[in-house]
């Protein structure tokens, strides 16, 4: 089965709270990859990059390995990401993010590995990560400690389609009050929301714009959840609608994405 980014998200979300202080210093992540290499010594072992492994394993079994990756040691996992071209220097949600305390550029220098959400308002990259204060945490980091990030192989989301085309499907709705005049567009001009930007996940205010584009969508007949989180589903509708209104088709919800939701006639 493919490992999709968000059902890996809710996989490591799970085990928040989880600590090592409640095992005698031995972890379930520590165990299992023990038990695959047929070596102890993992029982207690350092385990931050252990967990990702175990998420990947628990999610979509042995494809979600192939995907993650199956290491222990932080520097040899970073470089099966550089190897494979999929390696860089951008936060993106669900990547896996790679930390030096000292805030070098080097792999061989890596302490740390932590799978990243987004980031805030202030440009903290906001995780979840295992082995933080022995347990599994949500953090903010500041971005000048990352060497890196890898980039999984995600499978991608399955969008219902209707009579061969390749927009989600819309619904027949009774249509909305379409104006001339938009809300005010929430952000500053050259900003927008989207997977990896303003996206709901660390700000209060913006998971009330985002629900609230969510639900002018659904307000003009796309089948969407209006939870306020901008991810992959909600990333995708927004690209059909953008390719139905002949928008520039980036996912993103811009101020020209943002007045059209209000002013552009509907189509069914």
């Amino acid at each position: 089965m493919a490992l999709l980014v968000e059902e890996y998200i809710d996989t490591a979300e799970k085990y928040l709270g989880y600590s090592e202080r409640d095992h005698g210093g031995a972890t379930k992540f520590g165990q299992w990859f023990g038990d695959r290499q047929k070596n102890s010594a993992y029982d207690k072992a350092a385990w931050c990059d252990m967990f990702l492994a175990y998420c990947g394993w628990e999610t979509a079994g042995e494809e979600g390995l192939d995907v993650i990756g199956e290491y222990a040691y932080t520097p040899h996992h970073a470089s099966w990401f550089a190897r494979n071209g999929r390696w860089g220097n951008t936060p993106t949600r669900g990547a896996i993010g790679f930390i030096d305390w000292n805030g070098s550029r080097s792999i061989p220098a890596i302490d740390h590995v932590v799978l990243v959400l987004g980031t805030d308002s202030r440009g903290r990259i906001a995780t979840i990560e295992g082995n933080t204060s022995d347990e599994v945490k949500k953090c903010k980091r500041e971005r000048g400690i990352f060497v890196g990030f890898g980039y999984p192989r995600y499978g991608k989301v399955p969008v219902p389609t209707t009579g061969g085309d390749d927009k989600p499907v819309k619904r027949p709705v009774g249509r909305p009050k379409i104006g001339t005049n938009a809300p005010k567009f929430p952000l500053s001009s050259n900003e927008y929301f989207s997977v990896n930007s303003h996206n709901g996940y660390s700000n209060a205010k913006d998971r009330d714009s985002v629900r609230r584009i969510q639900t002018r969508l659904r307000e003009r007949g796309w089948r969407i959840e209006t939870d306020g989180y901008f991810g992959q589903k909600t990333h995708q509708i927004v690209s059909a609608y953008q390719d139905e209104k002949s928008l520039e088709k980036d996912g993103k919800v811009g101020r020209i994405t943002w007045a059209s939701l209000w002013q552009a006639p509907i189509t069914q």
